[in-house]
């Protein structure tokens, strides 16, 4: 219901309205029905707006003498405790104000850490062309966009939100349960209402969104090769999938009146049209995890054409299945499967800080492990910017070409590449393009026309 709505419902009434009556007025929550001076009006609670009120409980209204509203509603009973005891508190637990502060810290260090390591990211698979053309490393990319996006909302939370940036725009108000509820003011409730929404689209949906859709890209890639035209339905089901999720949940939202004063932040029946998809996202994430490290340890369980495995052998294949592992627990977000519940009215008050210390680590610190995975420490990339910077170095002083420093490198990140594709093959089964450059009496440039052209395209060479 609307101002207009509201006058409009009683206009066409038989009320007779003079001087001695208040008008019919809206006030955001209830439509106020035209009231002589001097009474003070009840009507019941909306039902909408307090859905856990007693039916017994009213809201009241003075229309003063001189037939003006009174400037206040009085909503105390409506928000006061329900008869059904939803509002009772049996137990409450504060968390120790150092905690608070530590956890505060922390999360910024993280953020900020995060978004440096995320905008190197993004510039080495977009600054070196050949990382440009490789399918995968666009998928990477808008990742790296959307944990790089969260981590400044999360920071612009912890540095404004919490230092009172909206502190002086709120009002406080004790229920009958002697609970403290905070209320936005109207002149400010788009700005926060706008940021809420834009929180949750990017950290509870489309996080979880572009985390399967990396994991189901993995999972095909395995089984069947993707065509490189293929990314761009994974890149805009993670776009676009989440923003109608979240333009449906909060429409609906607006459109019903519900929690008009509190910002969005407290939780909703209609939430689960927003998080419901992201818990089935999270089980088939669990599923494709479970048959990927299913398939690695089978893989790496092959017996050797040449040869016992050694207990070097056997060493490096089971370090290599737990590198592999801890690679695939950040890209499919597991730690989102255990956190994404509210878990906290099930624990122990102890256990709570715990429960939230974990949760704030996963979190905070996964946009540092998705950067460093896929392209600090990852060998690939590594060898793809040392060979640019060479090329640039030789460019610029042609001594360079004659330095063995970065080629040998190169020659050792291209070793344990062999190396992890198997170590019995020999040297004449490796194709050509792929053999490294071990002599040291070695005088041509490595980065010739003719190596160029027999270098593998991104289709071939697109592999984990």
């Amino acid at each position: 219901m609307t101002a207009d709505v509201c006058t409009q419902l009683y206009n066409a009434s038989s009320w007779v309205l003079n001087d001695l009556y208040c008008p019919a007025q809206f006030d955001r929550i209830s439509c106020w029905p035209p009231t002589k001076a001097g009474i003070r009006r009840i009507i019941p609670c909306s039902t909408h707006i307090f859905p856990h009120a007693s039916p017994y409980a009213y809201a009241s209204r003075l229309c003063t003498n001189k037939s003006r509203w009174d400037t206040r509603s009085n909503y105390e009973l409506c928000i006061g405790c329900s008869s059904d005891g939803y509002s009772n508190v049996t137990e409450t637990f504060s968390i120790p104000p150092n905690y608070i502060i530590a956890r505060k810290y922390f999360i910024v260090c993280a953020n900020i850490l995060s978004i440096i390591l995320l905008i190197i990211g993004i510039f080495i698979l977009l600054g070196n062309s050949r990382l440009r053309k490789y399918s995968r490393n666009i998928l990477h990319v808008n990742i790296f966009f959307v944990f790089l996006i969260r981590s400044i909302i999360q920071l612009i939370a912890e540095l404004y939100m919490n230092k009172g940036y909206f502190s002086h725009n709120v009002f406080e108000r004790t229920d009958a349960c002697n609970r403290t509820n905070i209320y936005f003011k109207e002149d400010h409730l788009l700005d926060c209402k706008l940021f809420t929404i834009l929180m949750n689209y990017i950290s509870s949906s489309v996080a979880h969104w572009f985390v399967f859709c990396e994991a189901l890209y993995l999972y095909r890639l395995l089984r069947a090769k993707p065509r490189k035209d293929q990314v761009r339905w994974y890149i805009l089901t993670g776009w676009l999938a989440p923003l109608y999720l979240t333009t449906s949940t909060y429409v609906i939202r607006w459109i019903l009146k519900t929690d008009l004063y509190t910002c969005w932040f407290e939780p909703s029946i209609y939430d689960w049209i927003l998080h419901g998809p992201n818990v089935v996202l999270q089980i088939l994430n669990m599923c494709i995890f479970t048959y990927i490290c299913t398939l690695l340890i089978r893989k790496l369980n092959t017996p050797h054409q040449v040869g016992a495995p050694s207990d070097q052998r056997r060493f490096s294949k089971y370090s290599r299945l737990t590198r592999s592992t801890l690679i695939l627990l950040p890209l499919f977000g597991i730690h989102y499967f255990f956190f994404m519940w509210n878990t906290k009215p099930l624990l122990i008050s102890n256990l709570i800080v715990i429960h939230l210390t974990v949760h704030t680590i996963s979190s905070s610190l996964q946009g540092v492990l998705v950067a460093l995975v896929y392209t600090i420490v990852n060998s690939e990339v590594q060898r793809e910017v040392l060979r640019s910077f060479q090329r640039c170095l030789i460019r610029h002083d042609s001594s360079w070409e004659e330095s063995g420093i970065l080629r040998n490198y190169i020659n050792k990140l291209e070793n344990e590449r062999l190396y992890s594709l198997g170590s019995h093959r020999s040297k004449s089964s490796i194709p050509g393009q792929y053999r490294p450059r071990l002599s040291s009496n070695f005088t041509q440039n490595p980065f010739t026309n003719r190596d160029r052209n027999n270098s593998s395209t991104p289709n071939q060479r697109d592999s984990l």
